[in-house]
């Protein structure tokens, strides 16, 4: 082999590593990792008005806005918790007072479903609130292990019939957007 076959096979190679490696995560990750793929991607594109332009949830918009969906909420989830005083969340993306589908209490922890994004920026959050009852160990010292007072009313009555199944489903919790800034996101999760 002379030299310059080398030096392109070995081009080539350099080529193809480094495409790899700057392929989304959510397009290298699998199923039992967390992605939504079919049944569960159909029922969220459903539950809030996203649309995509392929079939693996990568090419999204919701509105004007550009859309990143994340992973199940049972298997791999992106939390944050409901900040800076109650939020309204609403059935599409950039709604309105008119089509409210709950509201949730401040510090409510949420899994974080999909982002809407304006440019560079987070807009909007499509959110799930998660289970009063979800986690089974404590060791007093992580923050799922803090104790809150109970929620008020109307939180208490919306939240009642939010459960977490010992399969690992989660059902019946309140879901819809939320602004960006009513979320604090945890991108290094609960720890």
């Amino acid at each position: 082999m002379n030299i310059k076959t080398t030096v392109k096979i070995t081009s080539a190679l350099i080529v193809a590593t480094a495409l790899s490696l700057f392929q989304p995560l959510s397009a290298m990750a699998g199923a039992a990792d967390g992605d939504l793929e079919g049944a569960k991607l159909s029922q969220l594109l459903e539950q809030s008005g996203i649309q995509c332009s392929d079939n693996k949830g990568l090419d999204c918009t919701a509105g004007n806005y550009q859309v990143t969906i994340h992973s199940d909420c049972a298997v791999a989830p992106y939390y944050g918790a409901i900040y800076g005083g109650p939020a309204k969340l609403t059935a599409r993306a950039g709604g309105s007072d008119q089509n409210v589908v709950a509201s949730l209490a401040e510090d409510q922890l949420v899994c974080i479903k999909a982002t809407a994004k304006a440019g560079i920026s987070d807009a909007e959050y499509f959110i799930m609130a998660m289970p009063i009852d979800r986690f089974g160990k404590c060791d007093g010292v992580d923050v799922l292990c803090r104790v809150s007072a109970p929620l008020s009313e109307p939180y208490r009555t919306i939240m009642e019939s939010c459960k977490h199944f010992k399969n690992g489903e989660i059902s019946s919790c309140p879901q819809g957007w939320v602004r960006a800034d009513a979320i604090e996101p945890y991108p290094n999760g609960l720890e």
